[in-house]
């Protein structure tokens, strides 16, 4: 078995990720939204992917944890193979996630959500950044449930103040160029771009995501996972 498979069989052999990745974007379907925008849940749904990504990537947190990652150094497995094998394992749960909920936009919906295509790219970026995030958080801790409860609240935060849990008109314009700092912002920024059919700054959010991404993910990675 390659540790692309491996990867994907670890996380879904643990009951709460198939209901992490199954069950929990369904809820947020049925949040109403402003007339001017997507429904609110899918800019909510930026939260659960945020968390389905820590959850999901536990397994190579704790094995660089546990030093299990020194091991696979001295193995004929390189440590990029590694991490870009799990990774992108991750990443295709997260992809099965936002399949899901885009679906169930379509039913609950209609063809009030529209350019599904597009905002399935959007959150996978997102998804990309959210992995990448974990991996250079986990990095300054030793205990994989400390670094969950810090995590936990630090990221509630960012949320909070990014447009994530609440939604970006109802934030003052002075906090908006403090915020956009913040690679939480890009999500609900991008959902609103493409909702109002404004394809540059829908682009500069993807790339603006994907710069987070690498950004976290060579921090992630300089100390061997």
């Amino acid at each position: 078995m390659n540790l692309y498979l491996f990867a994907i069989k670890e996380d879904i052999r643990q009951p709460l990720n198939i209901i992490l990745i199954i069950l929990l974007p369904i809820p947020v379907l049925f949040i109403p939204g402003h007339p001017n925008s997507y429904p609110f849940g899918l800019s909510l749904y930026g939260m659960i992917i945020i968390f389905s990504s820590f959850l999901l990537s536990r397994p190579v947190v704790e094995d660089r944890m546990k030093g299990i990652i020194l091991r696979i150094a001295a193995s004929p497995i390189s440590t990029l193979r590694y991490l870009s094998s799990h990774l992108l394992g991750y990443l295709s749960l997260l992809a099965i996630q936002i399949s899901i909920l885009l679906l169930g936009s379509l039913v609950i919906h209609g063809d009030a959500v529209t350019g599904r295509l597009a905002l399935f790219s959007l959150y996978l970026t997102f998804g990309m950044m959210c992995l990448s995030l974990t991996l250079a958080w986990n990095v300054l801790f030793k205990s994989y449930n400390i670094s969950f409860g810090l995590f936990s609240g630090l990221a509630s935060i960012m949320c909070l103040f990014s447009g994530v849990s609440l939604p970006l008109f109802l934030l003052p314009s002075s906090l908006i160029r403090y915020i956009m700092f913040l690679p939480t912002y890009w999500l609900p920024y991008g959902l609103d771009a493409w909702f109002n059919g404004n394809t540059p700054a829908f682009i500069q959010a993807h790339a603006i995501l994907l710069v987070y991404a690498c950004i976290f993910l060579l921090i992630g990675s300089k100390r061997r996972l």
